[in-house]
């Protein structure tokens, strides 16, 4: 779907397809520099991942495995509570094995913690980050590799797979959602 499809209920648009396809490309680049001959596991985080997740294995120059996750996590009002629900955990045994975890949007980086933790218990070789979106503030994660493809400000982001209540996933862009949108 085109920007101009909902454009009232977008406040702007903070990255369009061309951009967000050739940060992509550069990302699987340098995921392949950092693994030359090793097939690393993609691990797609469901649902706001699944986009990113396919166009990067696409844009990867070499072999890759993907697996799919999904969480949810809590928030008590506007603010992350800590808490992660497993709801669809992963089929792919990575004992031994490198692991991208790949995720749409890092916001307060609570949930991706909680993942790596996870993860960490079943003994890969290592484990790395790749979200294509990085919030303010958003703290880092130890020893653990991160790739991101853009820092952007605050706000409801929609698009390329991120939504609003079910809603937005199949924006080609990036975009702001608007308050009144949302409110």
């Amino acid at each position: 779907m085109e920007a101009s499809h909902v454009a009232g209920d977008l406040e702007t648009v903070i990255l369009t397809e061309e951009q967000i396809l050739a940060r992509v490309t550069a990302l699987a680049d340098e995921l392949h520099r950092q693994y030359e001959t090793r097939a690393p596991v993609l691990v797609g985080v469901l649902g706001g991942a699944a986009t990113f997740t396919v166009d990067l294995a696409r844009a990867y120059p070499g072999q890759v495995e993907i697996g799919w996750m999904a969480l949810k996590s809590y928030t008590t009002g506007n603010r992350a509570s800590g808490s992660v629900r497993l709801l669809k955990d992963l089929e792919v045994d990575i004992a031994g094995r490198d692991v991208v975890i790949v995720d749409g949007v890092i916001d307060t980086g609570l949930t991706m913690r909680w993942l790596i933790s996870s993860l960490r218990q079943r003994d890969p070789a290592s484990i790395t980050v790749c979200a294509l979106l990085r919030k303010p503030d958003t703290a880092r994660f130890g020893d653990t590799p991160t790739f991101v493809g853009f820092d952007v400000g605050p706000g409801l982001i929609v698009g390329y797979g991120l939504d609003y209540q079910g809603q937005y996933r199949n924006l080609r862009c990036a975009a702001v959602l608007a308050a009144h949108a949302y409110a």
